[in-house]
């Protein structure tokens, strides 16, 4: 899957290591962060499900959707949540 994020203050690429601890922070067991890359101002966050996690994958990824963009801290704006598999 795959997080869009935008950082309030800073440049993307100043900001790569703090996002990828704010991911894992918010993922914990329901996944872990693969890569974090900038692209322009935007943060690029790409991290896989955890397959021991007990649940459709359907509903991981409906569940994941809505988490993430409520759970991240107010230092980032969530722009978007994808699978990726499905983009």
């Amino acid at each position: 899957m795959r997080v869009i994020l935008a950082h309030v203050s800073g440049t993307a690429k100043n900001n790569l290591q703090s996002a990828k601890v704010e991911m894992n922070r918010v993922l914990d067991f329901r996944g872990s962060v693969t890569s974090v890359k900038a692209k322009g101002t935007r943060i690029i966050v790409e991290f896989e499900v955890n397959p021991k996690w007990d649940l459709p994958q359907a509903e991981k990824v409906s569940y994941l959707m809505e988490w993430i963009p409520a759970k991240v801290k107010t230092v980032f704006k969530v722009l978007e949540v994808s699978d990726r598999d499905k983009t």
